[in-house]
């Protein structure tokens, strides 16, 4: 009896277990894996049509339940007779089942059980009159699987029909979307990548599925496009390049795929509305944060000349969009200063104040410290739908419905409400016979309000198929009408809307200080070496801006490693210019110190030359201040200059270091101070005393010597001279004497 009773239990437990548990992983224990998550039970398949514009078209609706083999189940659905949704907060209410809406329900698919795979296909019919839609405006709809044996809820999709009957013409509102074309720098300096995954983007990673939608995109969406991205696959695609992986260095031969993606890029992007972002997609707030305005201006700048150079036509950084569309005041103002005439915010970062039941047009006006600028603000639940994930099966169908819906209730909320909505009546109509909705004149005139819709993440991973037919599907609306961004412009009659909002998390998010201390570090010796030469060059240019990148953010163990390769490089560079550090020696009170520096680059270089004494108790540098300054010399290519330091040494002196600093000839930081030994001695005053002496000894013979010889002439009986050089007769016998000589002494 007890075995019966545990096995009848067991059944019973069996049945009245839920489909949704059916089929899943069991959860692992802590540890051990990873826990799959529970299947949806429910599939939505299909919606046609998205816009019923018949009372008695038919509706199809498909899809799929899963679940125990054999368990009963029933289908039906909710929708609301007569009762279209009053503002889209109902909408976002409904969607996540927290709402509260009248709804009535007819069950489709009566009771019936799942096959032996656990599986239930249907598909039932149903028309806009059936579901009580008696006027323009957007419809709840949900699908729900119930347990065929105690009723209970399994599953239920929830999403939305917008139903516009052709007697109707609706109100017309403007789409702008923007979508970027960027990912994250694969080089550190300009011939090292640090990864070999550009090869995998661009055949079959997220690069392959931007160039795709590139491709299926219309001549109305905007493209953000990062020109490092193309400047990091021409390289690879260029000649062979290095990969730096820890200690191993990787030669890789041109990558013919890079090649064809640049191709295509370029190709598809030829007759788009194309948006350059500042080179290397910097974090513009965090550089300004950091007091990094220099690299931020240079960025935009670079950012549109490399951009131009690669699609063959101008592409301007006129527009920006910073990182998730937040910024704050002072990135406002750098913008505006380097010449940025709008800016793509988030819709949470520019809200209307005060708050609104409608939705507001897109532009708006700011006030820098460089005038008025125009702020473009995108909605951020159209924006969500666009850049969510899909991934999972039938999410992409109800992201579709939702993003049309959304886009409908916007074109038929009431114009200039500003408090709970009113559903728009079919019968309503304002001046033309058009029915109401975006903005209005003080005419009567309608004006169309612009939405537009920007992904929120830049390193965005879409879905092309997704993406393509949603823009595809929602441009059809007859609600709405494509169009660019650049056309999107402030009017007279805008909401106001709160100062910009820049919370304490979008700081946190920011690049963080530390790194932004070596990235400043790193542009300073960058920026030496590059103006060393005669001829500046732009050497590491575009290295400091790959390394300031939004997409770091969350990602420092990577951008550290590329500042180190970085620097590297750049020292390396660096070291082509050297000071010889030979220990000198000086003796006595004063001399000079010879200072050699050789130059091994390619070209000649214009540097000043800067010496200190680290111990000036031992030795001194002979010049005002005690600092000893060339002016701009200027060193040939593989050549040595060689200067002499003038020095002194005071108290008998001893061994000590001068400091050598090379200075660009804008007197900037070239490398570091080279730290030389001189030994200085006081021997110099013992020396000269020394030869005092043997002089004074000297001259003291050299005066006895002429005493002596004075005197030998003035006494005329001294002995003859031994027989010498002197007493050897001339050539031609004995030459005549004077009479005055040849007297002879008296007797």
């Amino acid at each position: 009896m007890i075995r019966k009773a545990a096995l009848l239990a067991l059944l019973t437990t069996a049945l009245l277990v839920p489909p949704s548990m059916a089929g899943t992983a069991v959860a692992a224990p802590r540890g051990l894996g990873k826990i799959a998550a529970p299947a949806n039970p429910l599939l939505v398949g299909r919606i046609t049509p998205e816009v019923p514009r018949e009372p008695t078209i038919p509706i199809q609706v498909t899809g799929t339940v899963t679940g125990t083999p054999m368990a009963p189940v029933r289908v039906r659905i909710h929708y609301s007779p007569g009762q279209p949704f009053r503002t889209r907060a109902d909408m976002a209410q409904f969607a996540t089942g927290q709402g509260i809406v009248t709804t009535s329900y007819s069950t489709k698919v009566q009771f019936t059980t799942l096959d032996q795979s656990g599986k239930l296909a249907f598909t039932f019919n149903v028309t806009p009159h059936e579901l009580g839609m008696t006027q323009m405006g957007v419809y709840p709809f949900g699908i729900e699987v119930l347990d065929g044996n105690t009723g209970a809820q399994i599953a239920m999709d929830r999403t939305f029909l917008t139903y516009v009957p052709k007697d109707q013409q609706p109100p017309k509102i403007k789409l702008a979307v923007a979508l970027p074309l960027v990912d994250r720098p694969h080089r550190a300096d300009d011939s090292t990548f640090m990864d070999d995954d550009l090869h995998t983007s661009v055949t079959s990673g997220r690069l392959s599925k931007l160039l795709e939608l590139v491709q299926s995109t219309g001549k109305t969406v905007t493209w953000f496009l990062d020109p490092a991205v193309l400047d990091d696959v021409r390289q690879s695609s260029a000649g062979p390049y290095t990969v730096v992986k820890g200690d191993e260095n990787t030669r890789k031969a041109p990558d013919a795929a890079a090649a064809q993606w640049f191709e295509a890029v370029r190709t598809a992007l030829a007759d788009k509305p194309v948006m350059a972002t500042p080179y290397g997609d910097p974090d513009v707030t965090a550089l300004v944060h950091n007091g990094l305005d220099a690299p931020a201006a240079a960025a935009i700048q670079r950012g549109a000349a490399a951009a131009t150079a690669q699609l063959g036509r101008e592409v301007p950084t006129s527009v920006a969009w910073p990182s998730g569309g937040a910024a704050d005041r002072d990135a406002i103002d750098e913008l505006a200063t380097a010449g940025v005439k709008s800016v793509l915010l988030s819709g949470d970062t520019l809200p209307p104040d005060p708050p609104v039941s409608t939705t507001p047009d897109a532009a708006s006006r700011l006030d820098t410290v460089s005038g008025p600028l125009a702020a473009l603000v995108s909605d951020p639940t159209l924006s969500q739908l666009l850049g969510g994930d899909v991934s999972a099966p039938g999410s992409a169908l109800l992201a579709r419905q939702r993003f049309i819906a959304e886009t409908a209730m916007i074109a038929f909320e009431p114009p200039g409400s500003q408090s709970q909505g009113t559903p728009l009546t079919g019968g309503q109509t304002t001046g033309g016979g058009q029915g109401t909705g975006g903005g209005q004149t003080s005419g009567g005139a309608r004006t169309a309000r612009t939405i537009v819709v920007a992904p929120p993440a830049e390193l965005w991973n879409p879905d092309p198929k997704f993406v393509s037919a949603l823009l595809k599907n929602v441009s059809a609306a007859p609600w709405l009408k494509m169009t660019t961004l650049d056309s999107v412009k402030p009017t007279k009659a805008q909401v106001h809307r709160s100062d910009l909002v820049y919370t304490t998390r979008d700081r946190q998010a920011e690049l963080g200080k530390s790194y932004l201390a070596t990235v400043r570090k790193l542009s300073d010796k960058a920026d030496a070496a590059a103006t060393v030469t005669e001829e500046h060059t732009q050497l590491f240019h575009d290295a400091i801006l790959r390394l300031t990148s939004s997409s770091w953010r969350g990602d420092s163990k990577r951008a550290t490693a590329f500042a180190a390769q970085v620097e590297k490089a750049v020292d390396t560079r660096i070291d082509d210019v050297l000071v010889v550090g030979t220990a000198r020696a000086v003796a006595g009170a004063n001399g000079q110190v010879p200072v050699s520096v050789s130059n091994s680059l390619d070209k000649p270089i214009r540097i000043k030359i800067r010496v200190t004494s680290d111990n000036t108790s031992r030795l001194g540098i002979d010049a005002p201040g005690g600092v000893y300054e060339t002016p701009e010399t200027t060193i040939l290519k593989s050549r040595t200059l060689l200067e002499n330091v003038p020095v002194t040494v005071p108290q008998g002196g001893g061994e000590a270091t001068i400091a050598i600093q090379l200075l660009t000839a804008e007197g900037k930081r070239y490398g570091d101070a080279v730290h030389v030994t001189v030994r200085a001695t006081g021997y110099t005053g013992i020396a000269l005393v020394i030869v005092g002496a043997a002089l004074t000894i000297m001259l003291a013979a050299v005066v006895m010597r002429i005493l002596r010889r004075r005197s030998r002439k003035s006494f005329p009986f001294s002995p003859a001279e031994p027989a010498g050089p002197e007493s050897v007769p001339p050539p031609g016998g004995p030459q005549a004497v004077p009479a005055d000589q040849r007297e002879s002494p008296p007797t």
